[in-house]
């Protein structure tokens, strides 16, 4: 009814401007004719339409973000950002598309959270856990960060299958000694902690500290200082970590990292629903974006011919947050991981 309203108020003002623009007797000898009625009204429409475009394209333009700036020009991208989307890694069983409706991104949910507490035991939900969603990415939900391979799968390699199946074997399993932990309950590592930067069921803040030369991405979790060289060119290939060497640029108003050099100690980095492996050959590609005053853009690119049979693409974002960061009390040899350790003796003992 609206359209029906603003249409013939439209139409009768192109039709106005028309006739003022004909000489007044030809637009009289004219008014009466269907013919050039039906042609005029087809004119004035197609003038609302073309002004509507414009309009939106003009009101478009001045509704971009346009993001604060330090004194050097770059995009401040400095804060702490929380990453809370619960989204998995690859795309699980029964989806079949990138995108995905509300219903089917609740259906992940009650997946990733059956995983990370079991709903038999009457227990209330651990409040962190409850924090954990679905989150839609540039409008929509998806079903999984990984967007390139289309299928949504880690395109892994023969290698990379063996080397999984024993990082995940091990975490079940493997209790002859430290080195068969996973890295997160040695404190080395965290996939909230190391490029690329995923989930993690626990805490997920990071925060960002920058200059004109170097920016700082400081995650909460394994309290791991991440030091992004600007406009540098990389440590040599021997000295290797288990953050790599990072080095970043600007293309545009977007910040791009690359690192390489990871440790070959870095068996595998897993949290429920996600998995993925790094070598000292791997070479991740960041791409941080701020789209708005409370987001932060994150697309990445991993990439190892050894483990993957093509380069492999996620996305995500981070989002702003006014949460306090606290010290994550975690080093290597910490006292659960002894621990955990006694606890199989004990139970071999048992068996």
């Amino acid at each position: 009814m609206r359209w029906r309203e603003s249409e013939t108020k439209c139409v009768s003002r192109v039709k106005g401007a028309y006739e003022s623009f004909v000489s007044l007797p030809i637009a009289l000898a004219l008014r009466g004719s269907t013919q050039m009625t039906n042609t005029m009204r087809v004119v004035a429409l197609l003038g609302c339409v073309g002004l509507a475009f414009a309009t939106t394209l003009l009101q478009a333009k001045d509704r971009t973000y346009r993001p604060p700036r330090l004194s050097d020009g770059r995009p401040d991208l400095q804060g702490i950002w929380s990453h809370d989307n619960a989204t998995p890694l690859a795309r699980p069983d029964g989806f079949a598309t990138l995108h995905i409706s509300a219903e089917q991104a609740v259906a992940i949910e009650t997946m990733v959270y059956a995983t990370l507490q079991d709903p038999a035991v009457p227990n209330d939900p651990t409040p962190d856990l409850t924090l954990r969603r679905v989150l839609p990415i540039g409008g929509t939900f998806r079903s999984s960060v990984v967007i390139e391979p289309a299928d949504g799968q880690i395109p892994g390699t023969p290698l990379f299958q063996r080397l999984s199946r024993n990082a995940n074997s091990n975490r079940l399993k493997g209790m002859d000694g430290p080195e068969q932990r996973p890295t997160s309950e040695r404190c080395l590592g965290n996939p909230a902690s190391q490029p690329p930067i995923l989930y993690n069921p626990g805490t997920n803040l990071h925060q960002i500290v920058q200059t004109s030369a170097t920016l700082i991405f400081y995650s909460e979790i394994m309290h791991d200082a991440r030091v992004i060289r600007l406009s540098a060119t990389h440590a040599p290939a021997a000295v290797t970590s288990w953050l790599g060497d990072s080095i970043g640029w600007w293309e545009g108003d977007t910040l791009v990292v690359e690192t390489k050099y990871f440790t070959p100690s870095d068996t595998g980095r897993g949290a429920p629903f996600v998995g993925y492996l790094v070598s000292p050959q791997t070479v991740v590609i960041e791409r941080f974006t701020r789209v708005s005053e409370r987001e932060l853009n994150y697309v990445f690119t991993v990439e190892d011919a050894s483990l993957y049979t093509r380069p492999w693409k996620g996305e995500t974002h981070f989002l702003a947050s006014n949460e306090p960061m606290f010290e994550y009390s975690c080093h290597e040899g910490n006292r659960s991981l002894q621990y955990i350790l006694q606890g199989a003796r004990v139970q071999e003992a048992a068996e």
